[in-house]
């Protein structure tokens, strides 16, 4: 009886399994009876079932024959496999061949009508079709018994237990050939019986499964959901009645495809995936790679095999293996593959094997970039030649190409250091023979540049720029800002602006009056980046928004002389941006107190700024590299600024000033050697600016506008214009100048910054102030967008007089207005209503005010004056004001009343703000009226 509920048992434990799984055969009851106690305990605690006391143990005791649980019947194994529970993805390990199981991607799908093999064995439930022919005709289909026997009509029963197809074929044929005359037959395979697998160990669903009698150890695992995580795919076993009969590699599958470990599964047989035990990882420049599996003793040789090699780009005499020594801590190793002995080193569980890229540059190769149809990286042989890269001015250059300059950057030593070369281009093309027709040497560069600030197709540059910009804020306003700029000129120039304010504060921060720290400030000067290489494909961080640009800008001067993208868009980059990298990268080379070699050149040239100082340079390179001079240059001096060293008594900078004639340096008879941090200042020829010029409006006989020269005077102007009509009002002449109104404007922008300041500190006080802060501060805001209007107060009769005192001289954008005789005087500010009066000589001020309507009650009485039509501002020295003789007054005054502040300690500048206010107002009112 304790037989019986061991065999039970089992049986409950099987239904506890996955719907699909089947109940277990006699054979697996009577295999797993025979395991011991431990290890039924094992299996049973694999699955989640657990057996009760005493129902495990030897059966040799046992007398009571098991009862014999029928297999659960499965219409067919394409329908066993449509029931399996599903199986949770497993998280992604990187576990090469994991993906083989993949249930997503899968194509596994068993087939019941495959062809079968002449060698497969017949056993019960196998359907055997036979057809007879000749005298007689009929198709029979024959079942394989338990016994093994098929039952063949007019024949009887034949044994064909274990014989393969072509052994039961020809028994049967020859059967009915010996028992019916003129009979023949042919024998087929019909449906093939269904056997009962286990799959165990770590797959994802182990269990018992109905499978095709033709299934292999792959297609069982499929069955199964493949192997679980921590399970082996290079040691799959296969146990028949207790013995391995065989072990299957799946990595001879997937890598080698050999097949020949993939056993077909027999009824009972158990699909064994033992636990994973070592694996390595392998990254970096190799072609697949993942985390391999491997054996005991496989090497790096091998593992290099299973990611089947390294890309082409891997550089193998710089490899690093990672991996845990004796004290379990992590250990680099370098090793060199080309060398036999370290392929040959053996793996370790865990380790990492890192095949490193080969460097991006071409070793063999020069670079053409800039105002060329097709730059690019171009091969170098011995003897290559500028003209060997640039065959033709009309195939090989734009038309914006500067002929006469350009320059080869030469790596100097393995530190990166290089030197700069100047050439001209139409001598290198022209003459070949010419010393311009540089010969080139491995990884030259070769800049053609842009003459003056042109550039080729612009937009294409911007465009690059504005995916730049998307990548990083693809928002509606940033794509509108960046759609609607000149992305590479504002993030140039910013980058620029930055670059100059971090050098401002580097040498405030260092500035020093010893000489050693003298030395390190002026070398700092020119390192306006931080300490990285210039050619070096480093990116750099961006800001948030607009300011972002220059961050981007930075990264494209990074990587402008070698990425493929940007050499195309070279052309499109104007001189002083294609030069700025290699600007910076002098700058930076500058190391130890060594000045860097640039010089800089201002003034009268088309491109003013700093160039590379080359080999033998002078004030024609000089100017050369600058796109020549300007029209309005003066060739018989110009300046050359020189630091001649450090000064031992002051410990500074001595600097000498040298006077040079440019048409000596054109024409070769003096040759002036240039120095590192020279500076050459170009002067434009005296009073060439013909287009100064003085605006005269209204009562003049010729209105207009009139150049005039450096220190003609305002009397001349109005001579020249024709002198002045009979109806002109010379009390009311407004004279604008440029220079005074920005003055007007700094003195307002003081003022309003002192009046912040006052009415903090009054709001502080214990009195504190009456005007309310909000209408203090729209004051405030009223006087800041108050236009200056620059106006100077002349008297016109004496400089018509011919006083000499009173003249004075013209600028550039003076603006002389003579309007026609006023007859009127204003009343504005603080009184009824504001208007204007005909002037009477009898009327006093307090006669045009009760004209006004009198003064209303925030009127500040104390503080009433007169602007005069001439811009000037009469303020009364005495209470008596409303005495002043009405001599006083004149045709185009205007009387202001301004109003009361309310402060108990009244503050004088809103007497200012208010003066300014009315004046500007009259001259802009007298202006307009004409």
């Amino acid at each position: 009886m304790l037989k019986f509920v061991n065999i039970a048992m089992f049986a409950a434990f099987f239904a506890a399994l996955p719907v699909s799984a089947v109940t277990p055969s006699p054979a697996m009851i009577a295999q797993f009876q025979n395991l011991s106690p431990a290890e039924q305990q094992r299996l049973a605690k694999q699955y989640g079932i657990e057996l009760p006391t005493g129902s495990v143990g030897s059966s040799a005791s046992q007398q009571a024959e098991p009862e014999i649980l029928a297999p659960q019947q499965v219409s067919s194994t394409k329908e066993r496999v449509r029931t399996a529970p599903p199986v949770a993805p497993a998280a992604t390990s990187g576990r090469f061949g994991m993906s083989m199981f993949n249930a997503d991607v899968s194509t596994f799908a068993p087939i019941d009508n495959a062809p079968v093999a002449e060698n497969y064995r017949l056993g019960p439930d196998d359907i055997v079709l036979l057809q007879l022919f000749g005298k007689q005709n009929s198709s029979e289909e024959l079942k394989v018994s338990r016994n093994g026997t098929v039952n063949l009509p007019e024949i009887g029963p034949v044994n064909v237990n274990g014989l393969t197809v072509a052994q039961a074929s020809d028994l049967v044929v020859n059967k009915v050939r010996e028992a019916m005359i003129g009979v023949d037959a042919v024998v087929t395979m019909g449906k093939l019986r269904t056997i009962n697998i286990f799959v165990a160990g770590e797959a994802k669903t182990p269990g018992m499964f109905a499978v095709s009698a033709l299934t292999n150890v792959t297609q069982a695992l499929y069955v199964a959901g493949g192997v679980s995580e921590i399970g082996s795919l290079r040691d799959i076993q296969v146990k028949r009645n207790g013995e391995t009969v065989a072990r299957f590699d799946l990595y001879n599958l997937l890598l080698r495809g050999d097949n020949s470990g993939d056993i077909q599964l027999k009824h009972g047989d158990v699909v064994f995936v033992a636990p994973l035990k070592a694996t390595v990882q392998a990254t970096g420049e190799v072609k697949r790679p993942a985390i391999y599996e491997i054996k005991s003793g496989e090497t790096i040789d091998n593992l290099l095999t299973m990611t089947g090699g390294t890309k082409a780009g891997a550089y193998p005499q710089s490899v690093v293996l990672e991996r845990f020594d004796s004290n379990n801590l992590r250990n680099l190793l370098n090793l060199d593959l080309t060398k036999a002995v370290n392929k040959q080193m053996s793996l370790r569980d865990g380790d990492v094997l890192t095949v490193s890229a080969t460097s991006p540059r071409i070793e063999h190769q020069v670079t053409l970039i800039g105002a060329v149809v097709r730059p690019g990286q171009y091969s170098w042989r011995q003897g290559l030649r500028v003209n060997d890269l640039i065959k033709s001015f009309w195939a090989d250059l734009h038309m914006t190409a500067d002929l006469d300059y350009a320059l080869i950057v030469r790596e100097t030593n393995e530190a990166g250091d290089v030197k700069v070369m100047q050439f001209a281009l139409s001598n290198a093309v022209n003459q070949p023979q010419s010393t311009d027709n540089v010969e080139l040497k491995p990884r030259d560069l070769v800049l053609v540049f842009n003459y003056a600030e042109q550039a080729v197709n612009r937009t294409v540059l911007n465009d690059y720029l504005r995916k730049e910009v998307q990548k990083r804020y693809n928002t509606s306003d940033e794509m509108r800002w960046a759609a609607s700029e000149d992305l590479s000129s504002v993030g140039f120039n910013n980058l620029v602006q930055e670059n100059e304010n971090r050098v401002a504060r580097r040498a405030s921060l260092g500035a020093t009056d010893s000489i050693a720290g003298q030395k390190i400030v002026d070398a700092q000067l020119y390192d306006s980046q931080p300490k990285r290489a210039m050619f070096d494909q480093t990116e750099v961080g961006v800001s948030v928004g607009e300011s972002a640009l220059p961050d981007i800008m930075q990264q494209v001067m990074l990587k402008l002389y070698y990425e493929k993208e940007l050499l195309n868009l070279s052309a499109s980059f104007n001189r002083t941006e294609l030069m700025y990298p290699l600007i910076e990268k002098l700058k930076m080379q500058a190391r130890n107190g060594a000045s860097p070699l640039l010089v800089r050149v201002n003034g009268e040239v088309k491109v003013p700024g700093e160039y590379p100082l080359v080999e033998g340079a002078n004030l024609k390179h000089l100017i050369t590299a600058a796109s020549g001079l300007t029209e309005s240059a003066y060739l018989g001096r110009a300046e050359l600024t020189r630091a001649e060293g450090i000064n031992s008594n002051s410990n500074s900078i001595e600097v000498r000033n040298i006077a040079v004639n440019l048409e000596t340096a054109f024409n070769g008879s003096e040759t002036f050697s240039l120095q590192s941090r020279d500076r050459l200042s170009i002067f434009p020829i005296p009073d060439w600016n013909i287009e100064r010029a003085i605006e005269i409006r209204g009562e003049v006989k010729f209105p207009g506008r009139y150049t005039i020269q450096r220190g003609e005077m305002l009397s001349d102007v109005i001579e020249r214009a024709g002198g002045l009509s009979r109806s002109a009002f010379l009390q009311g002449v407004v004279y604008t100048r440029e220079s005074v109104k920005e003055r007007e404007r700094l003195q307002l922008k003081k003022l309003t910054e002192q009046l912040r300041a006052d009415i903090a500190t009054k709001s502080l006080t214990e009195d504190g102030i009456k005007t309310s802060p909000q209408d203090a501060l729209l004051m405030i805001n009223q006087l800041e967008s108050q236009p200056p209007i620059g106006r100077l107060v002349l008297d016109v009769p004496a400089i018509l007089a011919g006083d000499i005192t009173a003249d004075l001289p013209v600028e550039d954008g003076d603006l002389f207005y003579i309007p026609r005789t006023d007859y009127t005087v204003s009343v504005v500010g603080e009184v009824q209503h504001a208007s204007s009066h005909r002037f009477k000589n009898n009327m006093t001020v307090e006669d045009y005010l009760n004209l006004a309507g009198g003064l209303r009650k925030r009127a500040d009485e104390e503080r009433i004056y007169v602007i005069k039509a001439n811009g000037s501002v009469v303020i009364p020295s005495t209470q008596a004001w409303f005495a002043v003789k009405e001599s006083q007054l004149e045709p185009g005054d205007a009387i202001i009343v301004p109003v009361d502040t309310e402060y108990k300690d009244s503050l004088s500048l809103w007497t200012a703000i208010t003066q300014i206010f009315y004046q500007s107002a009259v001259a802009v009112a007298a202006i307009n009226s004409f």
